[in-house]
C-alpha cells in the first residue's frame, strides 16, 4: 500500500509540538524581562512617608542583628497585623444589605 505524501495526523502533531515550544520560549522570555520589576531596590530612602516602612528598611539593613532589636520586633509585629487585618473595600461597605425574601414565596 502506498503512503500519501501529506500524512495529516503527523503534520498536525508536528505543528502542535512546534506551537508548544514557541509558547514555552515566549513565556520564558516574558518572565525573564519582568523579574527585576518585583525587586524592592527601586524604592529609595524617604520614598514612603510611612514610619513603619522606614523602620522595616532599617531592620532589613541590620540583617542578622535585627532579631535582637526590640524596635524591629515591634515593627514586624505591626507589619503582620496590617497584612492580616481584613479591611473591606469602600465599595463593599457602601452597598445596602440585600432585602430579605418575603414569606409569600
Amino acid at each position: 500500500m502506498r503512503r500519501r505524501l501529506l500524512y495529516l495526523p503527523a503534520i498536525a502533531r508536528a505543528v502542535g509540538f512546534a506551537l508548544v515550544a514557541v509558547a514555552i520560549v515566549a513565556a520564558t522570555l516574558h518572565l525573564r524581562q519582568d523579574a527585576p520589576r518585583f525587586q524592592g531596590s527601586h524604592v529609595g530612602p524617604g520614598a514612603g512617608s510611612d514610619p513603619l516602612t522606614e523602620e522595616l528598611q532599617r531592620c532589613q539593613a541590620l540583617a542578622a542583628q535585627a532579631k535582637d532589636d526590640e524596635a524591629c520586633e515591634t515593627a514586624w509585629a505591626e507589619s503582620r497585623r496590617r497584612f492580616f487585618t481584613y479591611r473591606p473595600t469602600p465599595s463593599a461597605a457602601n452597598q445596602p444589605a440585600a432585602s430579605p425574601k418575603s414569606a409569600d414565596r
